[in-house]
């Protein structure tokens, strides 16, 4: 199990790890990317910069060597006029699509004619037609120079307009791998919960089913070795738990009948007494007589629902039409002198006559149900008993005054040997398999039977029995 899950866990990080990587290269792309443009922006502002810085400072010199006729200028203004025009031509060479302002402010700077000038003002003595012409000259350098500005604002801008097209481009594919490497992670991790949940589902459901249906059925866990290994300690615990119900019905079984014959015995002189054949009895003797007869009774019905609870598992069902009055006659007989012992009041209404269903186990159900409703009744209580068609089923509640059961045992009242907190009357402890055997004698037909809210009763079962 260990090792599926440390398995599971590196798969999982495995893709996490190559995410990262991803992410890594993608910003050092997205990094070089922009330090390639910062450093072209910067050269290109830099340009920019000593070009009108030269432009001007030629101007500047032109005019002065122009009114002052200073050598030292003329030679000042060639330098300048040589490397303005060489950053010029070095721009020009550093682009694929010069812009024309580039272009003219080069052919501008080469056609600049000093010398012309100066020789216009000295011939002529007219230094405001030498001005003129340098004026007219210097005007179209910067014309061109603010037009070589904006190209290179422009230039500037869409260098950073493709700059972030292709950050966006980086950005969008890094989203793409990282969502296809978080799809497979997810995958991943459903892939591996699901390995390693299954082998504890299927011990759930072996461990549910345990407790359920019953000891016969094989236990198998496959999956890793702590969990098969667990499944075969369960197989082991299901085989001990199968013989120990085994040995307990043949224990149930010998008690059963080892039992019944002493009761028998004890049945028929109980008979003989209070049939008076040895004698007449007193009144006093025969209130004696009665009790170990009723309690000799009770005694017999506890043994014949152990028999029952046995022999259930497996039985056939025998069909057949029985009358419903019949029926409860015979239920009632029996319980006849304890219901007037307890001074219970008993009513009972129905509104069928027949029907068709294994008599023998309805009637053992409802025998269980009439025997708990008069043992947990107290003294002076009520017992109501209701029958009715409901479709293709017989309906029957049997509800009864007395202390209610609570909520966390509504289920458990039906499991077998269990008993709840409410208090039976008599002498004789009941087994805790009455309800239990009264529920498969239902269910062995396809009905069912629990344990219901009553708007006048704080007991009720009721039973439905579908007709076959």
């Amino acid at each position: 199990m260990l090792q599926l899950v440390l398995v599971g866990f590196f798969a999982a990080l495995a893709p996490l790890c190559v995410a990262i990587l991803f992410s890594v290269q993608a910003l050092e792309e997205l990094a070089t990317s922009d330090r390639e443009v910062t450093r072209r922006v910067m050269e290109a502002t830099r340009l920019g910069q000593e070009i009108q810085a030269e432009a001007l400072e030629m101007e500047r010199h032109a005019r002065q060597y122009l009114a002052l006729s200073d050598p030292e200028l003329a030679t000042l203004f060639e330098s300048e006029r040589l490397s303005l025009g060489e950053k010029l031509f070095g721009l020009q060479a550093r682009v694929a699509q010069p812009g024309k302002d580039l272009v003219a402010l080069l052919q501008a700077v080469r056609t600049v004619d000093l010398a012309g000038a100066r020789a216009m003002a000295t011939e002529d003595g007219d230094l405001g037609r030498a001005a003129a012409l340098l004026n007219q000259s210097f005007a179209a350098i910067t014309e061109h120079r603010r037009g070589v500005q904006q190209w290179l604002t422009s230039s500037v801008d869409q260098l950073l307009e493709e700059n972030a097209a292709e950050a966006g481009s980086i950005v969008d594919g890094l989203v793409i791998q990282l969502s296809f490497l978080v799809f497979a992670t997810l995958a991943l991790l459903v892939s591996f919960s699901y390995w390693i949940n299954k082998p504890v589902q299927d011990l759930t459901e072996e461990i549910h089913r345990l407790g359920t249906a019953g000891l016969s059925h094989t236990i198998e866990i496959s999956g890793p070795q702590e969990m098969a290994a667990l499944g075969e300690k369960l197989e082991w615990l299901r085989q001990r738990l199968h013989e120990t119900d085994q040995q307990k019905a043949q224990f149930l079984r010998h008690i059963s009948h080892e039992l019944k014959t002493p009761l028998s015995s004890l049945r028929e002189g109980t008979d003989l007494l209070a049939e008076q054949v040895t004698g007449r009895l007193s009144q006093q003797q025969q209130s004696v007589v009665e009790i170990v007869r009723q309690n000799g009774i009770e005694l017999q019905r506890l043994i014949e629902s152990l028999l029952d609870y046995n022999q259930l598992p497996g039985q056939e069902l025998n069909i057949e039409e029985f009358d419903m009055s019949e029926l409860w006659r015979e239920l009632l007989d029996n319980y006849r002198i304890s219901i007037e012992q307890k001074a219970l009041q008993l009513e009972t209404r129905g509104t069928v006559d027949s029907w068709v269903a294994d008599r023998g186990k309805l009637k053992s159900a409802l025998d269980n149900l009439l025997s708990n409703a008069v043992n947990y009744t107290p003294e002076s209580g009520s017992i109501d008993i209701v029958w009715q068609g409901e479709g293709d089923s017989l309906a029957i509640e049997v509800a009864n005054t007395g202390s209610p059961i609570p909520e966390e045992d509504s289920d458990r009242v039906f499991e077998p040997f269990f008993q709840s907190v409410a208090k039976r009357s008599g002498p004789i402890k009941g087994s805790g398999i009455g309800l239990s055997v009264a529920r498969e004698c239902i269910e062995a037909q396809g009905g069912s039977l629990a344990l219901i809210t009553h708007s006048q009763f704080p007991v009720c079962f009721r039973l439905l029995c579908p007709a076959h």
